[in-house]
């Protein structure tokens, strides 16, 4: 049985005030902002006002209204979460 093999990696980190979320794919050595979630900056604290909140879809910030718009486009559940999927395996 061999191991699954990973193909990106996440971690989040606090900076100065503020969670970064982090995105990484396997041939790549730098980390970029991303959060489909999310704002991929975000303060720690909600009354901190000195950490703004930032956008970001795979490195490429992105306004309130752009980030919206990109969480209404995505149709239905993932493939995982799908019960007809439960049994079959994707490779």
């Amino acid at each position: 049985m061999s191991k699954k093999e990973k193909f990106y990696e996440y971690k989040t980190i606090k900076v100065e005030g503020a969670l970064h979320h982090l995105f990484r794919e396997d041939k790549n050595k730098n980390w970029i902002h991303h959060n489909t979630d999310g704002p991929a900056i975000e303060p720690v604290n909600s009354e901190d006002r000195s950490v703004s909140k930032k956008y970001y879809i795979f490195g490429f910030e992105k306004t309130r209204e752009e980030f919206k718009e990109y969480q209404q486009s995505k149709e239905g559940l993932p493939w995982y979460k799908n019960p007809s999927m439960k049994a079959v395996a994707r490779f």
